[in-house]
């Protein structure tokens, strides 16, 4: 045997094979294409692979399949020399080697073959490896869904190939996941976003592409033709777990930003619109899903304009605490205020323009002790003064009750002023869709404890307005101005509607020992409306704009309205 001549055989084939194949299939053709050349010189008739590998995120069908690299035409031996090699995820790669028939095995060419067998696995490793790292770059560890990275590769082919105008992007998260988790535990939330995943991907087939960022936020392209349907199939998602042996359905809602591709479009096009449109949804209290529309940049600066500017304004006291008076109804004489915030920075900025940008970036907790530690100062400035200040009402943000430690933060404000909780009441804001329940209860009872009073703002427009009540157990409830602004229109059906309600609203709370205040009283006829109905507070413009200070000040030592 030409032992010399075989090697260089090999070697060649080694030389050949270097270059990086990135995939199974591909190396064992390149295998398959080769062996011709040298299989005779290692006395080779055949040449099985077998792979078998299990199911996992990066290859989700798993692998199971045999292939023959290699089958000498003159036949080959029916006794095999097989070695089985074991894969990190528990498969098997198994490869089988037969001789030329009428051959016997020589220390030499098992050698070789023993030695082609091991190179044969090598390569096929190497070349799953390296389909594996692609992937892993490209795919989301969790779910098996594209990840950003991946989603980028696709948008780019379809950019490349000028198709990006059938396509629609629909920018996505889950509605409440957080308290799905707590419901069901954080594994069944993941088994969740697998199982959501492959319900998605199945849908889409081959007419869109699935993304995971990263928690429950996700990216969609998909063809316009389908984009009605995939709409109606996201509405209609409920997936099982099994929770501590009990199986439950959780229904799955999303809020979505789409923004429908044109010719024009690039991929920082795809990113950033489809993430205004989604912002604007979560925003929404009407709307889950939102198209975009090109006027929502503008409102995209604008907000980053209010975001940008905020702390800087606080720290240089572009902000300024006003008063706005409450009235007794009975006497017209001044019984509270609440403390309201404006922004003057080259012009004045409306609490409506800044207030929901400060609660969704969080940075209203600032405003909200900011107004408090003015309200305490300027408390210990009129008792200084022999002043006696009314109750005043202060607002706070639900997103406080994250705090473990907010109460103790309120309580430091008050004595570092040395001023007693009996001038300050807690107004608790936007608690209509609050979830953490227990945190509230112990919130309020805390401060009730120490001596607060607790209201709670615009009473009537939430469904779980009476909740609410019979949980906290409030001081207060303020009557929202859309309830009153009929109270004194005519007769017509919503006039009566709102007067009904009023009154049945003021008398529950008479009943469970709650004051109510209402809100925005214009005229005299919702005044009268409101007396003659035993609600005893009123603040609006009928009384009293908001005041700065110095005029509140003046008001605080003359009390009584004439109306």
């Amino acid at each position: 045997m030409n032992l010399h001549f075989a090697s260089e055989k090999l070697c060649d084939f080694i030389t050949t094979i270097q270059k990086s194949v990135f995939s199974l299939d591909d190396m064992v053709r390149k295998i398959n294409a080769e062996l011709p050349n040298f299989a005779d010189e290692m006395k080779l008739g055949k040449l099985s692979v077998r792979v078998n590998t299990p199911q996992t995120v990066y290859e989700p069908f798993g692998i199971n399949r045999e292939v023959v690299s290699y089958e000498n035409p003159q036949g080959f031996q029916e006794e095999a020399y097989e070695k089985t090699f074991f894969t990190e995820e528990n498969g098997v790669i198994k490869i089988s080697a037969y001789l030329t028939k009428g051959e016997e095995w020589t220390v030499y060419n098992k050698k070789q073959i023993d030695f082609f067998v091991e190179l044969t696995y090598l390569l096929c490793s190497r070349s799953r490896l390296l389909k594996l790292m692609n992937t892993v770059k490209k795919t989301d560890a969790l779910t098996g869904a594209l990840n950003l990275h991946g989603f980028q590769e696709i948008v780019g082919e379809i950019l490349s190939m000028s198709e990006i105008h059938n396509y629609a992007v629909v920018f996505m998260n889950f509605k409440n996941f957080k308290y799905i988790n707590q419901k069901v535990t954080p594994d069944n939330g993941d088994i969740i976003l697998r199982k959501y995943t492959m319900l998605v991907q199945g849908f889409l087939e081959n007419d869109g592409y699935f993304c995971r960022l990263g928690g429950d936020n996700f990216l969609v392209l998909v063809t316009k033709h389908i984009l009605p349907k995939f709409i109606d199939f996201l509405d209609h998602i409920s997936i099982s777990v099994n929770n501590k042996g009990t199986v439950e359905s959780v229904k799955i809602s999303v809020r979505a930003g789409v923004y429908e591709a044109d010719s024009e479009t690039t991929f920082g096009d795809i990113m950033s619109n489809s993430a205004v449109a989604l912002g604007v949804a979560r925003r929404s209290r009407q709307h889950e899903l939102i198209y975009f529309r090109k006027e929502m940049l503008e409102k995209v600066l604008h907000d980053k304009g209010i975001s940008n500017r905020f702390l800087d304004s606080l720290a240089k006291d572009e902000f300024k605490v006003y008063y706005q008076p409450k009235v007794d109804l009975r006497t017209n004489t001044l019984c509270g205020c609440e403390a309201l915030s404006r922004w003057y920075a080259q012009r004045l900025i409306t609490p409506a323009e800044f207030i929901p940008i400060l609660e969704q970036e969080g940075t209203i907790k600032n405003l909200d002790f900011y107004v408090l530690e003015t309200v305490c100062k300027n408390i210990r400035e009129w008792l200084d003064k022999g002043i006696e200040p009314v109750l005043i009402s202060t607002n706070f943000s639900k997103l406080h009750l994250s705090d473990e430690h907010f109460e103790e933060h309120i309580l430091s404000v008050l004595k570092k002023y040395d001023v007693s909780p009996k001038y300050l009441e807690l107004e608790l804001t936007e608690l209509s869709d609050y979830q953490y329940f227990e945190r509230l209860v112990r919130f309020v009872n805390t401060m009730q404890s120490a001596g607060f009073k607790i209201s709670i703002d615009d009473f009537g427009t939430g469904y779980s307005s009476m909740s609410l009540v019979r949980n906290l157990n409030p001081d207060v409830i303020k009557l929202d101005k859309s309830l009153i602004d009929n109270v004194a229109a005519g007769d017509d059906q919503k006039a009566k509607t709102d007067r009904v309600i009023s009154r049945s609203i003021i008398q529950m709370a008479h009943e469970l020992g709650i004051k109510v205040i209402a809100e925005g009283v214009e005229t005299k006829e919702q005044a009268q409306f409101l007396l003659a109905n035993e609600c005893h507070m009123a603040q609006g413009f009928l009384f009293d704009k908001a005041l700065d200070h110095d005029e509140f000040e003046k008001r605080l030592i003359s009390p009584k309205y004439e109306i």
